[in-house]
């Protein structure tokens, strides 16, 4: 479950201006068509593989990175994707496989998941149901090579809020947008609230 090739760290200092952007930019250019490497045996004795993004500078919290940065990393999830489909229609087992693009934490948690036995029953579940009434793909992925021969979805990206975090109420900014409250036994209360949406890509 390795990353792109050279990735760095995560990165929290907050600079006026991108250093190396052009020679960073270089660099997703040539990973773009890089395709990640994948593990049978490491697939089958965990029953799950992915592969995230390594957009150092660009991995922010809460924060988009630029369009063509978006549009490089996803290339590479599409690329890895297609070239991983072999190796597991292989497989004697069924598999859930699909990129994961999402909106308000890119660079975190987009990527290409592969599951087999009760990690793909979880997989497919996650997300729960599919959001007619939400966004669909956006034409900045939709237009990139691959993405026309995949069946996107779109659901509710959705994040726990710990009161444990805020014992004197919830925050304004959750509040301000979907959500429930969600109470396990004998546990803190949570409120789940919705930040955006996720894509969800798969072979039809």
């Amino acid at each position: 479950m390795r990353a792109i090739k050279h990735r760095r760290g995560t990165y929290y200092r907050d600079y006026k201006k991108l250093r190396g952007g052009k020679r960073h930019l270089r660099r997703l250019q040539a990973e773009s068509t890089w395709v990640a490497p994948f593990s049978i045996d490491t697939l089958l004795e965990h029953q799950y593989y992915y592969e995230k993004l390594g957009l150092h500078p660009w991995h922010w919290h809460h924060r988009q990175p630029p369009k063509q940065v978006r549009q490089l990393a996803t290339q590479h999830l599409l690329t890895t994707f297609f070239v991983w489909q072999p190796a597991l229609a292989a497989l004697a087992e069924p598999v859930y496989t699909a990129i994961w693009l999402v909106e308000p934490e890119f660079a975190h948690s987009s990527q290409v998941v592969a599951g087999i036995g009760a990690r793909a029953n979880y997989y497919r579940t996650l997300f729960g149901e599919p959001a007619p009434e939400g966004p669909p793909l956006p034409a900045e992925y939709w237009e990139l090579p691959g993405a026309d021969k995949l069946t996107w979805q779109t659901y509710p990206w959705e994040i726990l809020v710990d009161s444990f975090d805020y014992p004197d109420g919830w925050p304004a900014w959750a509040l301000e947008k979907p959500h429930n409250l969600y109470q396990p036994e004998d546990n803190d209360e949570y409120l789940l609230v919705q930040t955006g949406w996720v894509w969800v890509g798969q072979l039809a």
